[in-house]
């Protein structure tokens, strides 16, 4: 492994949130990642990576100052630090009120997706426990996504931060077979560990679960490892798991994985050609081919087996400090019913579009729409369609619509599920 370190320009990307992330800021001090796994979509040339991925790990050593910098600007203050290195160090009493006047707060993820921040390097320079310390002085929420039980060195901070507002840790698990895994994901904490560091963080009070993706066609959506997952999940006290499907993008994403496949699953080969030769610029396999070759959607014996288990589609909402609660919780009310509509229930594109397009408006409206009188709400940019779901939710607290949906689309793709057996 060679280390790398630079002074960047930039860390903080922003982005709107969605149901896989209700994060709004996005960080990550490392690029390139030494798990080096096959699939691993930051491989591609997109992402604009060195070619040394896996090996060579350039690291922002000015990440702390740039997140630091960008709160400051944004407004905040390190509330939780002895030395603010503002008035407020000389007036005590001025701590309370610079707390409840801050400007709205977001979830930090960090990590942004690709380049795991607890990748070995991390036990070394610890780059992102300084960028945890930081985000715990300004009370900030955070949001992880890892494969390295390495998080649990930092559960100490993690505790803090989760009194002080929230902490959702998640771990992307895939295979339950071992041996398996460790072709795919060769430098990663094995499938058993990851586990095991969700059990650690729920006995904690810490919000926990499973990213199941990418699910590997013929390796991956089998019953027997599908079943294993989600089990083993609800078993360690997980709260949630998303899952989804395999993308390979054209060149080295697709090509690194394919000569593993070559080594390892030859008998595979070939269909993953037929299964991904549409060379997609996204990744997204080829319709037709999935159809002949007999395969079914990840997503729907996810959301089957989630439903039997009591395991959520989706991790809790957390609406930051400082922020319109009845808005962004009625964002994800309809993030949610419009991921059931687009993939398990049969229903209009323009229905759908209509929901997201709701759920974006909200997340950034100005004003509380519980505070505002029903005939000013039918003024809003907001299709018909969707009121109904607002008006109930306002009314009652919660969207026995959605319960509806939920039971209608487990149903759903039960009838499928049997129809083709």
């Amino acid at each position: 492994m060679i280390i790398e370190e630079y002074e960047s320009k930039s860390l903080i990307r922003t982005t709107r949130t969605s149901l896989f992330s209700w994060s709004e800021l996005y960080l990550n001090p490392y690029q390139g990642c030494y798990h080096d796994c096959k699939y691993c979509d930051g491989k591609s040339e997109g992402y604009y990576m060195h070619e040394d991925f896996g090996n060579r790990i350039r690291v922002k050593k000015n990440a702390p100052q740039l997140l630091e910098q960008y709160l400051k600007k944004s407004g905040f203050f390190p509330i939780n630090r002895k030395k603010t290195s503002t008035l407020i160090d000389h007036f005590p009493d001025l701590k309370e009120s610079a707390n409840t006047n801050l400007p709205g707060k977001s979830v930090i993820f960090i990590g942004g997706g690709v380049c795991d921040v607890y990748q070995p390097v991390e036990k070394e320079i610890k780059m992102t426990r300084k960028l945890l310390q930081i985000a715990y002085d300004y009370k900030f929420p955070v949001f992880f996504l890892t494969k390295n039980n390495l998080i649990l060195r930092d559960l100490d901070l993690l505790k803090k931060i989760n009194e002080d507002s929230f902490v959702c840790a998640s771990f992307t698990i895939t295979l339950a077979d071992e041996e398996e895994q460790k072709i795919f994901e060769p430098r990663a904490s094995s499938t058993q560990e990851r586990f095991e560091a969700i059990e650690i963080l729920r006995k904690e009070g810490i919000h926990s679960g499973v990213y199941f993706y990418p699910v590997l066609p013929f390796i991956g959506d089998t019953e027997e490892n599908m079943r294993s997952i989600y089990k083993n999940a609800k078993d360690v006290g997980a709260e949630f798991i998303y899952c989804w499907g395999l993308t390979l993008k054209p060149g080295r994403n697709k090509n690194e994985f394919m000569n593993t496949l070559r080594e390892h699953f030859p008998q595979l080969h070939g269909k993953y050609s037929k299964l991904y030769g549409n060379e997609d610029k996204y990744g997204n396999l080829d319709r037709e081919q999935f159809k002949k070759l007999g395969l079914i959607w990840p997503e729907i014996q996810g959301y089957k087996l989630g439903y039997e288990h009591g395991l959520d589609y989706t991790a809790e909402r957390y609406v930051p400090e400082g922020r319109i609660k009845s808005n962004l919780l009625l964002s994800s009310l309809l993030h949610r019913i419009a991921y059931l509509k687009s993939f398990f229930i049969k229903s209009s594109k323009y229905e759908v579009r209509q929901l997201n397009l709701a759920a974006k408006f909200l997340s950034t409206f100005s004003k509380d729409i519980a505070k505002i009188e029903e005939e000013e709400r039918g003024k809003l940019e907001l299709d018909k369609t969707i009121i109904p779901y607002i008006d109930e939710f306002l009314k009652k607290g919660k969207s026995s619509s959605l319960d509806e949906l939920e039971t209608k689309a487990y149903d759903s793709v039960c009838e499928y599920l049997n129809n083709r057996s």
